[in-house]
């Protein structure tokens, strides 16, 4: 069937629907009959209102999850339609001024003798504060993971003299490949970026401390820095937390199990909560290339190497 106010396919039995969230009169409508032109539907979307103070909202085509400017609550459109988030907190801005972020994000580069003076020979061409919404994935897991290693059995005529002098009438030490396994055991609180097209905020490797996180207020809707929505729902943030949660421990494990092989990752998602969190992308250009550096302007760090 098709939507009675936009025009998009949606599901048979359908109460709402999943694009614009106007109500369908129990499904009645078939799919047999021609969708309804999407012109109006931007007019559409003026027409939600916010779930706990009733104030208009006016979400753009494709976002997700809105922030309402008025009583600061965060909701997010389901086949369910309008719905509050139900954990919505912020991080502080304790990277303020650009200059500051700037100094941070040269700091950084002069740390690796690759990108010693590139700060410098460079030229920036945009520095951007923004708040960024990401879902938060608390989650267990256990990875089970193989590794080989080289064990010594003396004895044959192959391998290295003992006694380090060589010759040929000595014993030898012959070295076998031995394939082990592990277990590594932990938590993580992940980050999802909750926006489609931000995939350079997404950091495959940093965690942020979310000590100081706090309940979102209208305040915080009504200050000098954006705060952006979201089009990246809670089920898509969870099934795409657990991909990236394994692919971030198995990396973890390649830098500390020598030899490390291959691993069996269970993620247990525990909760998940949106936080949108303060960031700096800076945006320089170098060479005639364009590189990306984002700070964290919370905890002041920069939160991943160079994109190009």
């Amino acid at each position: 069937m098709f939507c009675r106010k936009c025009g998009s396919q949606i599901p048979d039995d359908s109460v709402f629907c999943p694009k614009c969230g106007a109500p369908q009169n129990g499904g009645s409508q078939t799919s047999s009959q021609s969708p309804k032109p999407a012109s109006d539907e931007n007019e559409i979307l003026k027409e939600m209102k916010c779930p706990n103070c009733g104030a208009p909202l006016s979400p753009q085509p494709g976002e997700a999850m809105v922030v309402c400017q008025y009583c600061g609550t965060s909701v997010t459109l389901s086949t369910a339609g309008w719905s509050k988030v139900g954990k919505h907190f912020i991080l502080d801005i304790k990277i303020a001024m650009k200059d500051n972020a700037l100094a941070i994000a040269h700091q950084f580069l002069d740390r690796s003798i690759l990108h010693r003076h590139l700060f410098e020979k460079s030229t920036v061409k945009t520095t951007e504060l923004q708040y960024v919404p990401y879902w938060i994935l608390d989650a267990g897991f256990v990875a089970q993971y193989r590794y080989k290693r080289e064990e010594a059995s003396p004895g044959g005529f192959v391998g290295v003299p003992l006694g380090g002098r060589g010759g040929f009438g000595g014993p030898t030490v012959q070295f076998n490949t031995v394939v082990e396994s592990g277990t590594d055991t932990s938590e993580v609180s992940y980050p999802v970026v909750a926006v489609d097209n931000l995939n350079k905020y997404q950091p495959p490797d940093y965690i942020f401390n979310l000590t100081n996180k706090r309940a979102l207020t209208t305040s915080d809707t009504q200050g000098p820095v954006k705060l952006l929505n979201g089009s990246v729902s809670e089920e898509k943030g969870r099934m795409d937390g657990k991909i990236r949660i394994t692919q971030w421990e198995i990396r973890r494990l390649q830098k500390r199990v020598h030899g490390f092989l291959s691993a069996d990752v269970n993620v247990d998602i525990a909760d998940t909560y949106l936080v949108h969190i303060p960031i700096w992308s800076i945006l320089f250009e170098h060479k005639d290339k364009s590189l990306f550096l984002l700070v964290d302007a919370h905890n002041g760090m920069v939160m991943e190497e160079l994109k190009e």
